[in-house]
Formats: C-alpha cells, sequence, structure tokens
C-alpha cells in the first residue's frame, strides 16, 4: 500500500447543509486530524479522483500524501472513517488522521503472487497452493509500499516459499520469517488433503446422516 498522492482543498463551511452543497459542487467533504493538530481541519476531495481511488485500491487503510491546494501545506494521513450512502455507495464524508512522518507505522500489506510461465502450472502437472496474501510491517510513512512481490515462476513441484523470501527494501517485516505463503502441489496431492481419513465418512455422508 503505498502513498497516494492526492491535491485536496480547504473547506471553511461545516454542517449537513454546507456538506450537501459540496457534494453537489462534485466535491466530498472530509475532516483531518491527529498529529498535534489544536483542531480538526476541514478539507474537500474531488469526487470524481476519490471515488476512482477508492475503486481501485479499496476502502481499507489507505494512505495519502496530501497537498493543500493554495496553502503550501503537505501531510500524510491514513484513511480512519469513511461514510457512505448504504445503496448507491455514494461517498458522504471521509475521516482522516494525519500521521507523523518520523514515526515507523506497522501494518499489513498484501503479496503480489504471479509466476503464470511455471512450466509445470502451465503444464497442468501443478497447482499453486496459496496459503497467505499479505504479511505484517514496519516503515516509516514514505517508504510503505504498494505491495512485496512473490514468484513462484521457478519453483519444483514440492517447493514453497516462506516470509523469508520476501525482500522489503526499507523497514522490516514483522510476520514470522518461517511462515509459508504457498507451496507448489500436484493435483493428487491436493486431492488427497481433501478426501476423507479411512473409516471417516466424506463430508455429504456426514451431513446425510445429521438429518
Amino acid at each position: 500500500m503505498a502513498l497516494i498522492d492526492m491535491t485536496v482543498y480547504p473547506r471553511t463551511t461545516a454542517g449537513k447543509n454546507a456538506n450537501r452543497r459540496t457534494r453537489a459542487s462534485g466535491r466530498t467533504p472530509a475532516v483531518v486530524y491527529g498529529n498535534n493538530r489544536e483542531q480538526a481541519s476541514n478539507l474537500e476531495f474531488d469526487t470524481v479522483q476519490f471515488e476512482r481511488i477508492l475503486d481501485t485500491h479499496g476502502g481499507q487503510n489507505l494512505m495519502f500524501s496530501l497537498k493543500v491546494e493554495g496553502t503550501g501545506e503537505n501531510f500524510v494521513a491514513v484513511m480512519r472513517d469513511l461514510q457512505q450512502h448504504p445503496v448507491s455507495d455514494m461517498v458522504y464524508h471521509c475521516d482522516l488522521l494525519e500521521i507523523p512522518l518520523d514515526v515507523p507505522l506497522t501494518l499489513e500489506v498484501g503479496l503480489n503472487i504471479h509466476g503464470e510461465a511455471n512450466k509445470l502450472v502451465r503444464a497442468g502437472d501443478a497447482i499453486v497452493d496459496v496459503v497467505r496474501r499479505t504479511v505484517e510491517i514496519e516503515c516509516l510513512p514514505r517508504d510503505v509500499p504498494a505491495h512485496l512481490d512473490v514468484d513462484y515462476t521457478e519453483l519444483k513441484i514440492g517447493d514453497k516459499l516462506t516470509v523469508r523470501n520476501l525482500v522489503l527494501d526499507k523497514g522490516r517485516i514483522l510476520t514470522d520469517a518461517d511462515e509459508i505463503i504457498l507451496k507448489l502441489n500436484t493435483h493428487t496431492f491436493i486431492e488427497a488433503a481433501a478426501a476423507p481419513a479411512e473409516g471417516e465418512p466424506a463430508a455429504a455422508e456426514k451431513k446425510d446422516d445429521a438429518k
């Protein structure tokens, strides 16, 4: 989850009616607090740009590098609350928490898992068993990566990749280094793991017995 660059605009009005007018003008009301601010600051996002970001990145723990138009103010903030219409998903309001740039963050970051060119996978002789898709890291806000790379192109059947194989340029990975990310297995291995033990009825049989 890298920092998302965005320009925001000062907002001098507040209240339900003022916020409604702000949304009608194509802006999304927002408020930023924290990092020793004496009081929260009212801001506006460009709604089209903001909703595009939400569609691309999702709405959880988004981190922004924000430039306040016309003021020269720049800061980093994480999204703490997002109010949306329950049906249309129209964004009503956004709460942001400013983050000091010199204090490390602890957060989950996604794994970019790829390797479709793997010969065994392409031939249908192997299957990728993904165990985890995120890891916990600690780093400064400016160093938060968009993701960590996981490439299984060169793996052979029985091989695995662990957290130890990940590379984080700046900061440190907090997840246990021996945690498995993925394994390359045969189809028969997966089928055997899913099959009931000898003498144990299959799931469907158990369900019928329970009726």
